[in-house]
């Protein structure tokens, strides 16, 4: 395993980094989705970094992009529009490359490379959340289409999105499977709920999807007809994976800002950094910064190997969601009564951070997980 960078990697990293010191940390944004922030990330070329050349994409290595989306969360500070690009890139867009038909990936795949149309994951429901495979959203067969009825709740960009890769149970199965479907928004019987008001993240909107007949033609499922389950778990896998890449580079921002202030900070005569109580807080930072990036790099070398990282993926989400999480709780110490202000953003960044023990599996149900399949 290799965590260093090529010439080219640190071509990007460095791209990314000005990039987003130029465009995306406009003062009063941080907490909101601006259209066309997300236009000129597109035309910065983002969205389509894995995708192959002749669909419009860079066709880059999974471990390339691993180095860009952990320098876009060291150069980026607005957590929520991360968030919303990870969701639209490799819970959706990714999706269609990887197990859409030749026509699917010609119908959807350049809008979304080029940012005309924004993808989502439909999973979640008010009474199958951790429980995803409990799903009750049902899918009947009719000539030449499916109708869809059900609701999906806490979908992150909902109310922006245009494509919706949905996970339905086909109805008078004997065993329940599950399909994977391409819902368009303009689609009959598809609505958006009110945007759900959330602790952070707010430059991720979130929503319910509601399928009221929603008539979806054949031609849109995604993958076979009893592939769904399949690609869940492959979606899950990406999303515990790059969701949490561009937390390292947060971490490793905000590990920068605590060594800079506790070297100029003095209280008792001596630097903060000198009582060793807050030299250890820091040292935590980057053993978890390490310890991250190691377990990162594996899991991109076995992608970009063609190999499964499940078990490596629900380990790394628990693992990196847990320390981001003290990353920020320990900076708001470290800085004080200032880190509790809003000026300082430290409280921000807290609040962002929260929710990443919760979305892509709750790490309690990470920890039965790993335990279930070393078991």
């Amino acid at each position: 395993m290799n965590t260093s960078m090529t010439k080219e990697q640190e071509l990007y990293r460095q791209e990314i980094i000005d990039f987003s010191h130029n465009v995306l940390n406009q003062k009063g944004t941080l907490e909101t989705f601006i259209p066309h922030i997300w236009n000129q990330v597109s035309e910065f070329g983002l969205y389509g970094i894995t995708v192959g050349e002749e669909y419009g994409g860079l066709g880059e290595s999974y471990t390339t992009a691993a180095h860009v989306f952990e320098a876009l969360g060291y150069g980026c500070m607005n957590n929520g529009l991360i968030f919303a690009i990870n969701n639209h890139i490799w819970v959706a867009l990714n999706l269609i490359y990887l197990y859409g038909t030749q026509l699917l990936k010609e119908k959807y795949l350049s809008s979304m490379i080029k940012g005309k149309k924004i993808g989502a994951i439909a999973i979640t429901e008010p009474e199958a959340g951790t429980d995803a495979l409990n799903m009750s959203t049902i899918a009947v067969e009719k000539p030449g289409y499916y109708l869809l009825n059900g609701c999906k709740t806490f979908i992150s960009n909902a109310p922006i999105a245009d494509i919706f890769v949905v996970f339905a149970v086909n109805q008078f199965e004997p065993v329940k499977k599950i399909t994977a479907f391409i819902v368009e928004k303009s689609m009959t019987g598809v609505s958006i709920g009110p945007e759900i008001e959330k602790m952070g993240l707010g430059g991720c909107p979130t929503a319910e999807l509601i399928l009221k007949d929603c008539k979806v033609p054949k031609e849109n499922i995604l993958g076979t007809r009893d592939a769904g389950k399949q690609i869940l778990l492959s979606a899950l896998e990406w999303e515990r994976c790059f969701e949490f890449v561009p937390n390292i580079g947060t971490m490793q921002r905000i590990m920068e800002k605590c060594i800079e202030h506790v070297n100029t900070r003095k209280q008792f005569g001596k630097s903060l950094g000198e009582n060793q109580s807050i030299a250890h807080k820091i040292a935590e930072m980057k053993i978890g910064i390490e310890l991250s990036k190691n377990m990162l790099y594996k899991i991109t070398g076995l992608m970009d190997e063609g190999k499964s990282a499940y078990l490596d993926t629900c380990i790394f989400k628990y693992y990196v969601s847990s320390r981001y999480i003290s990353t920020c709780r320990e900076a708001i110490q470290i800085f004080g009564g200032y880190g509790y202000t809003k000026e300082y953003d430290y409280e921000r960044e807290l609040r962002d951070a929260i929710a990443s023990s919760i979305y892509s599996g709750t790490n309690e149900m990470q920890l039965n997980t790993i335990y279930n399949l070393i078991y």
